[in-house]
């Protein structure tokens, strides 16, 4: 029996990047005996179920499938455009994409399956994917250390670090061990100038100048513990050190219509005090909005997934919008939440108005 798998193609997309817009046929996809294809707004078949997996993308019109423990690419009529030749193969971005070779060496092709980026790297990210266009440069190690080369593999910054990220918006998070070989993180800049000192024991980039971190505080003391909280670019503390864990956010992109739109990234925060609970944090002013909860989903468009008892929907000042009355609830743009009973899934908007009953599951 067919079984569809998301209502519209935007439930699937949640992929990070810059806010654009893109104009392309509505899809969705589905399921026969665990093979995956590709209908269209109005369930006429597109693909027919051939796949094992298949990555819709409002980056490009091509789409990432795999079958046969093989990645490659096809339009969206369902014809291959790159063949089914790579490990993984990851959706295309700007027109490029990354995929890796059957040694596991990763490398950039380009939407006709040209190699823009030999695949000689052992490791590559989406991020360095986008840092290689946004900085020219791509961390690699030498000899169990990190630096950085550009794009015809020239050494730019040394091979010095124990720890490299990517550069995104203009700094990289690098890592050295300590005397007691514990590495500390902070950022540079891409002419090897430190930004954010050395001094962290996690620190993750979010975005707009926002780093999460995490320390340890009053080492040898009674009161010694670890602690996260957020710093800016400059290092200057936003969100104090006070907090067990925090929720990383991610930046999710959405169909409405015919296009392809950003869920505005509000400046709000998940974070969590063990014993507690989990807290809407403002990251501008670092002041909590609201509080407290079992267990937080993702923050998208100013709301917040969040469990008390059962799972419901707030905003940023802890306004209700669904009721703590189901087994989840799955935010998918600024307008549509998808809510769970048992195992059937109906549809609401935020404002709490049902748009359907529970028959998807």
């Amino acid at each position: 029996m067919m079984r569809l798998i998301f209502f519209l193609c935007f439930f699937f997309l949640a992929l990070q990047g810059e806010g654009q817009k893109a104009t392309f046929d509505t899809l969705a996809y589905y399921t026969i005996n665990k093979k995956i294809g590709i209908v269209d707004d109005k369930g006429n078949i597109i693909v027919k179920p051939i796949y094992d997996l298949l990555l819709l993308s409002c980056r490009d019109s091509l789409i990432s499938v795999t079958r046969n423990e093989r990645d490659g690419f096809i339009d969206r009529h369902g014809n291959i455009v790159i063949p089914l030749i790579y490990s993984l193969a990851f959706s295309l971005k700007n027109g490029l994409a990354l995929v890796q070779d059957t040694l596991g060496k990763y490398g950039l092709i380009n939407n006709r399956g040209q190699v823009v980026i030999p695949l000689i790297y052992d490791r590559f990210t989406f991020d360095s994917f986008k840092s290689i266009y946004s900085s020219g440069l791509i961390n690699k190690s030498k000899a169990f250390l990190y630096g950085y080369v550009d794009s015809s593999d020239s050494t730019i910054i040394p091979y010095e670090y124990d720890k490299a990220g990517v550069f995104l918006d203009g700094k990289a998070i690098v890592g050295k061990k300590d005397r007691w070989s514990i590495v500390l993180y902070g950022t540079i800049d891409k002419h090897n100038q430190i930004q954010i000192p050395l001094e962290y024991n996690y620190l993750e980039y979010q975005y707009d100048g926002l780093y999460y971190a995490g320390k340890f505080f009053n080492y040898g003391e009674p009161d010694y513990h670890y602690a996260m909280g957020c710093v800016n670019s400059k290092n200057e503390i936003v969100v104090p050190f006070k907090y067990d864990s925090i929720r990383l956010r991610h930046k999710f992109l959405y169909i409405r219509g015919n296009e392809c739109h950003e869920l505005k990234l509000e400046p709000y925060i998940a974070c969590n005090i063990r014993e507690e609970g989990w807290r809407i944090v403002d990251v501008r002013s670092g002041k909590e909005t609201a509080c407290c909860y079992e267990q937080v989903g993702e923050v998208k468009g100013g709301y917040l997934e969040v469990k008390r008892g059962q799972w419901g929907l707030v905003d940023s000042l802890e306004t209700v919008k669904i009721p703590f009355e189901y087994d989840y609830v799955q935010l998918y743009d600024d307008e549509m939440v998808g809510v769970r009973k048992g195992s059937k899934w109906a549809y609401y908007k935020t404002d709490g108005s049902r748009v359907t009953d529970f028959t998807y599951d």
